[in-house]
């Protein structure tokens, strides 16, 4: 019933304005903004109509970013129906698809022109340093579920890929400033211009300083200042040339700084047992990327892209210094009914670890490599009506072997208008090297509970083991087998996007409790308690540990479904409304917890108004309502409207007012995750003007 009250104030807000002047836009035009006319890449790895597309696709186009008021991609992300975005803090989020979020969601392949973020230390990305110009980004595609056929692994619940625009698209300058309630200044400055008659180029520069949340972090009974503070500044380019009609080359590269703030829990003294306190970290984030792109005749063509990626951070829980060299090539051909493409990808890790106070590792693994290739069919059985993909990615990785993730899709066009399609695929999750080698230290153990018994000392029983969560090489690779169904209409004024389906999961990691093998290393100490040594008992707990072991040995079930509907009310006028529903649950073996997440059934409401009331004036309203049982947090509902205003050829303004009906709220208060403190998230307004010269 509250969920329904806030959609009809937000429809009453609205519907005001539907009496003011109207203008022709042609940006409204409802295929345009449910991305469903744009040639896509993401999902077939080649262009091709949203449409048309065997997938649960959605892409957030450039008009939508723009006009958001995001100043980030996490913000912009939150206008995607279906995806999950929970914020932790003023720099952190948890974000997935199709299960649950997670400060390091291992499961989710995120990527900026198709070069990979990932990390294989916990094989998830550091949000809050992904740092790449909003106003640059043609779209942004979002698959809702498994991309391991072209992507490889960790591709198994969802793959985002950030488009960036042709440098040809931004000549001229631009720039633009924010301020508000909870950042202090963000500024962009982009400059391009043409390189001779075949080429351009574009550099442009970021800053960002942000406050600290205006409410407190919580840690069990403990109320802490909120330390969310950011600071980050960012230098790229790219360049694009097009030495003639069958080849085109992209050359882009970025550094990002930033110095962050945050509240954490960890186990940091002689006590064992976790505490809150105030760190403060730095990043620096680099990545180079060249493509070039090659029609070899007018039924195939070919791309070699090579990418370099270096992260570098240092943290209380870990020192890292990563660098990755990605190397693929592709070739795609066309004959008659038959679309044939084919690849090879090869990518280099270098990984220096270096001991922390929290965690140290048994193996010390500095160098990783993983090859492989993709082979995808695609044919017409019935021309224009029917078609069948088939394929498979082949990979070898240094942790696990051999893996295969074959999939087979088709698409059923029942009109123009209507499609049907379906897929059954497999992909894997390789393990990140915390869960493979690293062993990290989490709050200890009390003794009473380890030894089943007290002995009425409470220095003794009260006092915590120190414990660790330790990786091991014998874990497996997840396995992910997933059916799914959907059905797509659009017509000149409306549409429907529906997708169901079925995961099925296989050798999922989880931490053994299981004492067994651990008894042993108690005995000294049950002599001792046994001969009323006490005082010499408490010092021999001091040297020893509990150790959690990670076994590849759980099942999981996810069952869920998305739908999203769109209606161009007036000209000037286009709403979407969503409704997704996720149902999680793991088959657990004695004597094992999970490692992120547990039992859970999620469900997000959606809504999204995109109005223009007059000429240069724009408001696009987007409200999401949250019930989920995965994060330990009450369900919510949030507004953000962005008031858009060309005041003439040059300048543009824009007013945001965020989290708009949720009082102070937590997005995420999930115990299970380590070291994470979260803070309360609150109404915020943000004023930015930009000016193009």
């Amino acid at each position: 019933m509250i969920i329904l009250q806030r959609f009809l104030l937000t429809t009453l807000f609205i519907t005001p304005l539907l009496a003011a002047q109207t203008f022709n836009n042609s940006d409204l035009e409802l295929d345009t903004l449910m991305g469903m006319d744009v040639q896509t890449t993401s999902a077939m790895k080649r262009a091709q109509s949203a449409f048309d597309t065997a997938s649960s696709i959605y892409v957030l186009n450039k008009e939508q970013i723009s006009q958001s008021g995001a100043t980030s991609v996490p913000e912009a992300l939150k206008m995607v129906p279906g995806l999950i975005v929970r914020q932790l803090d003023n720099n952190q989020w948890a974000i997935s698809s199709r299960g649950v979020a997670s400060r390091f969601s291992s499961k989710l392949l995120v990527m900026i022109d198709g070069q990979s973020l990932y990390s294989p230390q916990f094989a998830a990305v550091y949000w809050e340093a992904l740092n790449v110009p909003l106003y640059d980004i043609e779209r942004i595609e979002v698959i809702r579920g498994q991309g391991g056929l072209l992507w490889g692994s960790n591709a198994n619940n969802g793959v985002i890929n950030i488009i960036t625009k042709n440098s040809l698209d931004t000549r001229g300058g631009y720039t633009d400033a924010t301020t508000g309630s909870q950042v202090n200044s963000d500024v962009n400055f982009r400059y391009g211009d043409d390189i001779s008659r075949n080429g351009s180029y574009r550099i442009y520069g970021h800053l960002n300083n942000t406050q600290a949340s205006k409410r407190e972090s919580i840690y069990r009974d403990n109320i802490l200042t909120a330390n969310d503070t950011k600071k980050q500044y960012s230098l790229g380019f790219r360049t694009d040339f097009t030495p003639s009609n069958n080849w085109n080359i992209l050359f882009q590269g970025d550094i990002t700084h930033s110095k962050l703030s945050q509240n954490l829990r960890a186990a940091v003294d002689e006590t064992n047992r976790n505490i809150a306190f105030t760190e403060n970290f730095k990043r620096t984030d680099s990545r180079l990327m060249a493509r070039i792109d090659s029609r070899i005749s007018t039924s195939a063509n070919q791309m070699l892209q090579v990418s370099w990626l270096k992260q570098r951070g240092t943290e209380i829980y870990l020192k890292e210094d990563f660098e990755s060299l990605d190397i693929d090539y592709q070739m795609n051909f066309i004959h008659n009914s038959l679309q044939l493409d084919w690849g090879l990808s090869y990518r280099y890790n270098d990984v220096v670890s270096k001991e922390g106070l929290l965690f140290n590792y048994d193996k010390g693994i500095e160098h990783l490599k993983q090859y492989g290739g993709l082979l995808q069919l695609q044919y017409d059985l019935i021309p224009e009506k029917l078609a069948l993909i088939v394929g498979t990615k082949l990979d070898h990785n240094d942790l696990t072997g051999w893996e295969n993730q074959p999939s087979a899709r088709f698409t059923y066009k029942l009109t123009k208008k209507h499609l049907a399609w379906g897929a059954v695929s497999r992909s894997v999750r390789i393990p990140a090297l915390l869960e493979y080698d690293y062993n990290f230290k989490v709050s200890g153990t009390e003794t009473s509970k380890i030894l089943q018994t007290t002995t009425g000392i409470a220095a003794i029983d009260e006092y915590r083991v120190a414990t660790f969560l330790n990786g091991n090489d014998k874990v497996e690779s997840e396995k992910y087998l997933s059916y799914e169904l959907g059905y797509r209409f659009s017509d000149a004024n409306w549409s429907v996007d529906f997708s169901a389906y079925r995961t099925d999961a296989k050798d999922v990691v989880v931490f053994s409790t299981d004492p067994t093998d651990q008894v042993a290393q108690f005995f000294p100490v049950q002599a001792l308690l046994q001969a009323g040594k006490f005082t010499q008992a408490a010092q021999v707990l001091t040297t020893t540990q509990l150790n959690l072991d990670l076994v590849a040995v759980a099942e999981a079930k996810t069952d869920g479904l998305d739908l999203v509907f769109a209606w161009q009310a007036l000209d000037t006028l286009n709403t979407e409304l969503g409704y997704s529903y996720t149902d999680f649950t793991y088959d657990l073996p004695p004597n094992t917890i999970p490692t992120i997440g547990y039992d859970s059934i999620n469900r997000q409401v959606f809504a999204k108004a995109n109005y223009t009331p007059l000429n240069g004036h724009n408001i696009l309203a987007v409200l999401r309502s949250e019930n989920s049982s995965a994060y330990g947090t009450n369900s919510y509902t949030a507004l953000d409207l962005t008031w858009n205003w060309q005041i003439n050829s040059q300048w543009l303004g824009k007013l945001s007012a965020k989290n708009l009906f949720a009082d102070s709220h937590l997005e995420f208060h999930n115990t299970n995750e380590a070291y994470t403190i979260p803070t309360y998230i609150d109404k915020s307004i943000s004023l930015t003007i930009a000016m193009t010269f």
